[in-house]
């Protein structure tokens, strides 16, 4: 079937035209009305990663609410369209960017609450993410807050074997997907970056961040979280347990497999073993700063 038949595109969305990876759309079902999001990517022999992600992610496909569901899925001989629900809303960066400084703390707890089962799934079924950002939160407040989770091209489904290179979002990856070990991953990994998507919605930009990706990856490695600006401070040391990392005092490639495994598991131990712990710790925090300064 061509999938023309049955969508029509309404705009193109990529953040990127040009991206090299797969193009995103916003289409509509023809008969219903139905919108939904196109992932598509011309087969070349030079991308094979990339199809074998999109095929892949067209396997995460869920009937949960704030989780995508797979639509449609095509493949012809020289492109794949896959077809996910539409998830209304903004990214939580322009969601938080609405409020003043004062406030920010407040609506990303409010946010993190509603992730709190969307994560809880995930994980209870042994799937992990891999790939929490900013951009990958969609947040609706039309109504009542509604909270998605978008973007299943990286995530890793422990219930089925999977071989492949690890891929990671720089900037807000743990170290143990830093370092290709994917057998290390589990919900302490999409912790770790939650924990770097908080601190970067506070912030206003992204920590351990030079314009030298090698230089990036190293600073992710090996320093600490910083601590947020003072008018935050007193949710520092939460995300910094959020997206605890070993500190290495010798260069990672120095260390032999299973010193790099050990290292890496201090590491992710001293990260929160539970969602609902961190949330706990940061509305503990938030209750004491109103206390102090809040106005309401």
């Amino acid at each position: 079937m061509n999938p023309a038949e049955k969508y029509k595109i309404l705009e193109q969305i990529d953040a990127n035209k040009k991206r090299k990876f797969a193009h995103i759309f916003l289409t509509e079902n023809k008969i219903s009305g139905v919108k939904s999001i196109l992932k598509t990517v011309q087969k070349t022999e030079t991308n094979q990663v990339v199809q074998d992600r999109l095929r892949k992610e067209a396997e995460f496909s869920f009937i949960v609410d704030g989780l995508p569901e797979t639509l449609d899925f095509f493949e012809s001989d020289s492109e794949i369209f896959l077809f996910k629900s539409f998830q209304t809303g903004i990214t939580l960066a322009d969601y938080l960017d609405q409020f003043r400084s004062k406030e920010k703390p407040l609506k990303l707890f409010e946010v993190l609450e509603k992730m709190e089962p969307i994560l809880e799934h995930l994980h209870q079924n042994k799937i992990y993410h891999l790939d929490i950002k900013p951009g990958n939160i969609i947040v609706d407040s039309s109504k009542e807050i509604r909270v998605s989770l978008i973007d299943f091209g990286l995530a890793l489904n422990r219930n089925e074997t999977e071989t492949r290179k690890t891929l990671f979002p720089l900037g807000f990856a743990a170290p143990e997907l830093l370092m290709n070990q994917l057998d290390l991953v589990d919900e302490r990994t999409d912790y770790f970056s939650m924990g770097i998507t908080c601190w970067t919605c506070l912030q206003g930009r992204m920590p351990l961040i030079d314009p030298n990706p090698s230089i990036t990856t190293n600073l992710q490695l090996t320093y600490p979280l910083p601590n947020l600006d003072s008018k935050y401070k007193v949710f520092s040391d939460t995300l910094q347990k959020m997206a605890a990392k070993y500190q290495f005092t010798v260069p990672p490639n120095k260390l032999n497999a299973s010193e790099l495994k050990a290292a890496l598991l201090k590491g992710m131990d001293r990260r929160y073993s539970s969602y609902s712990a961190f949330i706990a710790d940061f509305e503990n925090k938030l209750s004491g700063k109103k206390k102090t300064w809040w106005p309401f």
